[in-house]
Parts: structure tokens; sequence; C-alpha cells
């Protein structure tokens, strides 16, 4: 039953096989009356499943994500393989690579309590040897650990094993994606802009890809030709593969990453008034889109290969694409993962159109404030719109509840960040009711920027021609002012940087040396002779250091070296320097290479929180606060440097996570190098087409009172962004208009150092699930316009899946959560899209009660608590003239 080629390992042969191949177990964990099954596979006298109890298979199955498989005479070959070489394993290599387990996973949120229990007893060796399933159990938790993963995650998506065989980088693939990335950044750029969000995730585009790559593998003619020993085809005679699949889903993943410098030209266009050319616009994406390169390179040691780096993010999109290629292999009872896909899609895609369109209160569920609908207080705190969202039952919307991805986050992530939301809107309680700094002049949570007149501020009314401040214009005018919800935003943000630098290199000190190290090392090796020639060789692979099941398999593949992402680094930093000097940016070099100084020190930490934990942060507002000081009064030098400093890390998080998808699904590097390079070039081309058509064409285009809720929220937070800390500057910010902020990187600091010396010299008494930068990321996303409606309903829906589906039904959480997660996304894309453009772009309304009743009392209406209007001078703060 089991073929040499299904068992067969793909990598080198670890130490442990070494001793195998020359000794038997110490203890067999196979029944006497099975003993005779064993038989000889391959050179490495492996042993068939088949000499397994069904007991021993069926715990198997379950680890694996097989619930209730109905046909134990035709095994998964993925259990096949694992079995094989568990039979091996004897009970003294399991205990050392129990030991092992034991050290490298301390303290890690991602492994079950239990799971991690087990591990400490079988280290110490702690078992009944008489026990055969005590025996067999020790022997099953090392195999996963040696040949698979000790996350459920990654097991209920990930395949143990590769064949290399596989054809991967074929016409066919590169063609699908390229027609997909188009549709894809397309789509996803036309509605970035709005409130809430559309996008076509790479769930959705897998859907697509399946039946296209079928029907291509089917239909199309394998005509082709030679070239250099290689043959390009428009098909080959093989069915659609996952591994094609998977290539093509990540070229368009690439294109999904931030596309940042929109922010640059949509905030000039639409604020500032100032029609750049594409020249600039192309040239200015360009370079921003291709630096984070170069980080990528860098990253690899630190977030791709090492096991803990999980990015459960990336989860649905493996587990999906293993659903839609291998339909036909689940033998387990219940629905088949491909058809649960589709049921859930459909589903969705019925159910979005009720909150969307039909009965707008499952979308904003702000029933407290029907109780009193003029009641402004009651407003303020329960409101979905203007008000802080203090409701637990605020929406039944998808979009909403999906905000934070609750059926992939780890609940020990989702739940830190709740409970820093919910105390970030009592810290702007109470920063309202106190009247700080006369806030009850605005609205409590409101993400535009204000004057002194508790109108919208408008920054052309202090600057030059030459867009820097003009000093008597200022005077004239006002200062700029932040509404509450803002300002606690502000605050948190500020305080993350110092606490996050503080705390991971605390706790996460010796992992960052090490990788520093060897990743210096390998650099200095360049400058040898010894080492070319071994690349040129290929005796030499930067993953020699690495040694989980997973990298092994890597080994088989040509990785990319470390220079092509120096070389990208340097020639995309050659072309930024040449648009900074050639074009009207008021920004000096040096500003840039300052961004990429400070995206060198903080990346690291940054994604290694992103790739254990699923929260991203990016460095904004520290790029912000730095160019603010160096160059205030220049607003323009402020974006353009915040635009390299931000997509730097951006780009670079989108480049890693999909590094990693194809560390999993062991797709060659260099042919994912090869096409992230041509797709991120056609992105250029296409979200730069698509933002200057809606900007042309879409009435109202990013006015508050937009009918299709094309606002630009992100715009406009940038906007902000520019006038305060650009046009204004940080001085002037921190020591006169908002003194309270200064503060705050010394509260973070602080607090950084206190949770890592605690947990560094204290752990016993640290709760290991606890991450302060998840407490106080939790407080960002609690920032306008995002109040707790985003966050507070998908809280129950985080539980039920990373909680109770994953302690009670386990086997049915590997089997469908991710599953579910994909077909969701499906469903909401395709009826967000059928819904824009059949009744919203057409401003077709559905009047009656169910839709207008969240929009008719004040919370709809962004009222202060006190009226300017009202006081003596019809102003606040400090008299015309004597602004800071």
């Amino acid at each position: 039953m089991l073929s040499e080629k299904t068992i067969q390992e793909v990598g080198r042969t670890s130490d442990f096989e070494t001793r195998r191949s020359s000794s038997t177990p110490e203890i067999s964990v196979i029944p006497d009356k099975k003993v005779a099954q064993i038989t000889k596979v391959n050179s490495l006298d492996e042993f068939s499943i088949a000499s397994f109890s069904d007991e021993q298979i069926a715990y198997l199955l379950k680890k694996l994500g097989y619930d209730n498989y109905e046909d134990l005479t035709d095994i998964p070959p993925e259990i096949e393989y694992l079995g094989s070489k568990i039979g091996q394993l004897s009970v003294e290599d399991a205990i050392e690579i129990m030991k092992k387990g034991v050290d490298y996973h301390d303290n890690d949120p991602l492994i079950p309590t239990k799971e991690y229990e087990e591990f400490v007893r079988f280290s110490k060796g702690v078992i009944d040897m008489d026990n055969e399933k005590d025996v067999f159990e020790l022997k099953a938790l090392a195999g996963l650990l040696e040949y698979h993963s000790p996350y459920p995650e990654v097991r209920a998506a990930v395949d143990p094993r590769d064949d290399t065989s596989i054809p991967v980088e074929t016409f066919r693939s590169y063609f699908l994606a390229f027609c997909w990335a188009i549709i894809g950044s397309g789509f996803n750029e036309f509605f970035a802009h709005r409130l809430v969000t559309i996008s076509l995730g790479t769930s959705v585009i897998q859907m697509f890809l399946y039946p296209c790559g079928t029907l291509w593998a089917k239909y199309m003619p394998c005509w082709g030709f030679n070239l250099r020993g290689r043959r390009i085809a428009l098909n080959i005679e093989t069915p659609w593969t996952d591994k094609e699949q998977m290539f093509a889903t990540l070229l368009f993943a690439i294109c999904m990453g931030t596309f940042y410098t929109h922010y640059n030209i949509l905030t000039l266009k639409v604020y500032y008034h100032d029609d750049v050319s594409f020249g600039y616009q192309f040239w200015l994406s360009l370079c921003v889109q291709f630096i984070g390169f170069g980080f990528a390179g860098i990253l690899r040691r630190f977030v791709v290969y090492p096991t803990r780096a999980v990015w459960p993010t990336s989860m649905s999109t493996i587990a999906l694409n293993k659903a839609l290629l291998s339909r036909n292999k689940d033998k387990s009872k219940g629905i088949s993962r491909y058809n649960f896909f589709f049921i859930s899609m459909i589903f969705m895609f019925i159910y979005t159109w009720f909150p969307t369109y039909i009965i707008n209160i499952l979308n904003t569920f702000n029933w407290m404030t029907w109780i009193a609908p003029e009641n402004l207080d009651l407003a303020n705190v329960t409101g979905g719109v203007s008000g802080l969202g203090i409701n637990p039952i605020s929406s039944f919307d998808w979009n909403v509840l999906n905000f934070m991805y609750p059926l992939i986050t780890p609940f020990f992530s989702y739940a830190t960040q709740l409970v820093g939301g919910f105390f970030a809107a009592l810290v702007i309680l109470a920063v309202y009711y106190t009247n700080y700094m006369d806030c009850q002049y605005l609205p409590i949570f409101s993400n535009s920027l204000f004057t002194n007149r508790a109108t919208k501020y408008q920054v052309t009314k202090i600057l030059d021609d030459d867009y820097k401040l003009n000093e008597k214009k200022y005077q004239a005018y006002s200062a700029p002012y932040y509404s509450a919800g803002n300002l606690v935003s502000y605050g948190s943000f500020i305080a993350t940087y110092p606490l996050l630098i503080a705390y991971a290199f605390i706790t996460e000190s010796k992992i960052l040396i090490k990788a520093l190290r060897d990743w210096f090392k390998s650099l200095c090796s360049l400058t040898k002779k010894e080492t070319w020639i071994n690349m040129w060789n290929g005796e030499y692979h930067v993953l020699d250091e690495f040694d989980d099941p997973h990298s092994r398999m890597m080994k088989n593949y040509k990785e990319v070296p470390d220079w092509w992402y120096f070389m990208i680094l340097l020639v995309t930093i050659v072309i930024s320097i040449i648009v900074l000097e050639k074009y009207n940016t008021n920004t000096p070099v040096w500003a840039l290479f300052m961004s990429l100084g400070f995206n060198f020190v903080f990346l690291i930490p940054l994604t290694i929180l992103q790739a254990t934990t699923g929260y991203s942060l990016g460095l904004n507002l520290l790029i912000e606060m730095i160019i603010g000081y160096a160059l205030p009064g220049n607003p323009f030098a402020l974006m353009i440097v915040k635009a390299f400093g931000y997509n730097i890390d951006g780009q670079a998080d989108n480049y890693v996570s999909n590094l990693k998808m194809a560390h999993y699904c062991k797709i060659p590097p260099v042919a994912l190098f090869r096409g992230q390079l041509f797709m991120v070039f056609v992105q250029v081309f296409v979200n730069l087409g698509v933002l200057n058509w809606s900007i042309s064409n879409i009435k109202d285009y990013c006015m508050s009172y937009q009918a299709s809720k094309f606002t630009c929220p992100d715009a406009t937070t940038y906007y902000n962004a520019s006038v305060m800390w650009g046009a204004m500057g940080p001085k002037k910010i921190f020591n006169d208009v908002y003194p309270i902020l200064k503060w705050c990187w010394l509260i973070g600091a602080l607090l950084g150092i206190f949770f890592g010396l605690w947990k560094r010299f204290a752990s016993k008494y640290y709760p290991k699930w606890f991450n302060p930068v998840l407490f106080v990321g939790g407080m960002l996303n609690v920032g306008p316009p995002y109040n707790l409606m985003y966050i507070l309903p998908g809280g129950f829906v985080n539980w039920f899946s990373q909680v109770y589906m994953k302690k009670y039904h386990l086997r049915i959480w590997e089997k469908y959560n991710y599953i579910l997660d994909a077909g969701f996304s499906c469903g909401l894309v395709f009826s967000s899209i059928i819904i824009f453009f059949a009744v919203q772009y057409k401003e077709v309304d559905l009047l009656w009660w169910g839709n207008d009743v969240p929009y008719e009392g004040v919370d709809a209406l962004y009222l202060p608590k006190k009226n300017v209007t009202e006081t003596a001078k019809g102003y606040f703060g400090p008299d015309p003239g004597h602004y800071p």
C-alpha cells in the first residue's frame, strides 16, 4: 500500500535518521500480531503504516485534522509518510527530540498548553515503558516535531512532504497570475478609499485560478519552443498542479501589498490641489514599491526560516489551496473541505445583501442610541457612527466582524488587543469629559483636523506657493486641533515604538543577536573567493543553519542569494535619489537614508511580531516625528519620506509572508523572486491608472457626504498628518498644542523595560500569552474612524473559533476553520461588487425604518458637546497672532 515515492523524504538525513539506520527501535510500538507486516520500503528501512493498529492510525489522523476518517484501508499519503518516520524512532531519539522542542518552544503562546505539558513530561522520560499507548504518543509527538510541525494551525494546512518533480513555473501559471493580478490590483485600488474597504483577497483569486488552470490544462494545445535547453510551452501534459496554483496565488498576493504612494498622490491632488505629473507618480511609486525587496532578503533569517515564525494570517490561503487541489482525496466523514468552501461562500454572498443594502441596522446596530436618539452623551459612549461603540452587540455584518480577522488571529492576540481597545475607549472618555485642551468643542471621535472655530482645517490657507509654511498666514488662520479620539490614538502610537524596541530587545535578545551575527557572517563571507566558488558549485546554501523539516526539504531548491536583494536595494536607492532631485519634492537626499536607517533598526522586531501574532505595526508615525523635527514647515518632504519609511516596512512584510507561504508549500525561491519583481512592476501601472480615473470620474470623491462611501478616510488621516507633523512640526505640537504627547515616548519606554525585565527574569510569574505591544496595538485599533464596533463583536467569533472549537472540537476546527474564513471572504467580495454596481453606484436607495434608524439620531451628526459659536470670542484656544 505504501509506495517508495509516497514516503520519500526530500531533504538531507538528520542525525536521528543516521543513528536509526544502524539500529532498531528500543521499544516497538507495533502490536505483536502485526510485526510480520513490517516491510522494508526503501533504503532507510522505513516501517509501513499498515503495521500500526487502528487506534494508532486514528491518533495520527486526528493530529493532522482528519476527523472521523471513513476508510482506514486508504490512508492519506501524509499520514503514511509520518507513520513511516514515527515507526523508525526509538524512545531515546524521541526523548531527545522532545527536549529540543521544550527548549525551543518555551513561552510559545501558539503551542496549546496541554500539548506543551506533554512535551515537558515526555522530555523528562516520564512514561510507562510497558504502556504501548504512552510510548506511541511520545513517538508521535516527536515525529511531528522532527518531520512536520508542533502547531495545529500548520498541521491543518501544510503538507509534510514534497515532490520536486511537480511543475511550478509554467507559462500557464504566469499568464493566469498576470491576468488576475491586473484585475485584482485594479479592483483593490478602486475600493481602497471606501469606508469600509472591499478587497479581492487571495481566497477569491484562488477560487478563480482553480477552474481557469484546470480548463487550461485540459483544453489548451501544448505548443511551444526550446530556449537555452528549456521548454517554453503554452501548455504541458500534466493536470493543473497544487504548486502551480500556489505559485500563481503568491504572484497575485504580492500585488495585494501596500501601495502607499496612492495616499501621497491622492492627498496632493485632492487636498493640496496639485496636479502632479504621471512621470513623478510612476517613478516615486516604483521606488517605494521595490525598496522593500532588499530588506526582505535580510528578514528571511528572522521570520521565514525559523519554525516559530508561523504567520497565522497565511494559513487560510494554504488551507484553501489544499482543499481545492485535493477535492477528490478527502474521505473523512462529513462535508468535504471543497464543498464546505462553496457552501460558506454562497451563504455569505446572500447574507451580505442584508446588512449592506436591505437592512442597515445589521451593519450599524446602535440600538442603545435608539432609546434616546437626541442624547449626545449616550451617542458618544455607545454610538457606532460618531461614538466609541461600547456596545457588545453592535454589528452583524461580516465586513465589520472580520476587521481583525477573528477566525485566523490567535485568541491571545485578539483578546489582548480587545482589552487594549476597551482601555483606549475609557481614556478617550476621560480626555473628552475633562475637556482637555478644549476638546469638547469638537466631536469626540473624528479623524478630521479642525480649526479653533470647529471647522475642517484647510492647509492651503497657511502655505506659500512652494507648499511651505507661511507663518503670517498661519497666525491669521488657526492652529490645528485633534478630536479626543485622534489625540489618544496618536499618543498610543507614539508610545508603541519605544515600548516595542525595549520589550523586543530584552525578551528576544538571544534570537536577534544570533540572527544578526549569522547575517553579518554571511555578508562578510561574500568577500571571500571560497564562498563564491561554493555558491557556484551548489555547495553553499543559506538554509544550512536551519534543521527543521520544511527547511530541510527547501534545501533541494536554489535559494536567492543575499546579493540579489542588495542589488535591487542599491538600484532602487539610486533611482530614488534621482526622483528626489529631479522633481520639486522639497526633500533632501539625507532624509531618504535616515528613513532607511530607522527601518533597519525597527523592521526586525516589527516583523517578528507579525510573524508570531498576526499583528502588524507601521513606522509611519515615527518617520513623521523625525522628519517633522528635521524639516519643520515642509509637508511635501514629510509625505515623501513617510511613503518610503512606511512602505519599506509594509512591502517587506508582504514579501516575507509570501516567502513563508512558499516555504511551507515548497515553491522554488528563485522562481518566486522573478515573479514578484514582474508583478510589482505591473501593479504600479494598474494602481496608478485606477487611482487617477477615480479622482477624475467619481462624483464627490473623498468628500464626507459621498453617496457610495468613497470618503477616503485613509487619505484624510494622511492629510492631517502632513499638516500636524509637516507644516506645523512636532516641536510646536509637543511644546505648545499638545504637550502631553511628548511624555508618551517615556511612558512607552518604561512599559517596555518593565514588562521585558519581568518576562526575562521572572518568566515563571509572567503570563506567556501577554504581549504589551499587542495591548497598545489594540489601543491603536480604536482610532477614528474605526471604533469598538469593529472589534467587540468579532471577539465573540474569535473566542468561538480559537477557544471553544479548538478545545472541544479540534478536528472540526482543523478541517473547516480556514476554509470558512476563505469562503466568507469570497462571498463578501462577490456580493459587495454586485451590490455596488447594481444599486449603490446608481444610487438606488431602499428607504425604510431598518435602513434609516441608525442615522436618525445625533450619533450620525458628529456633534461637539459645546458649541463654539456660543463663546464670547467665537473660537477656543489662543487668540489670532498668538498661535503656538
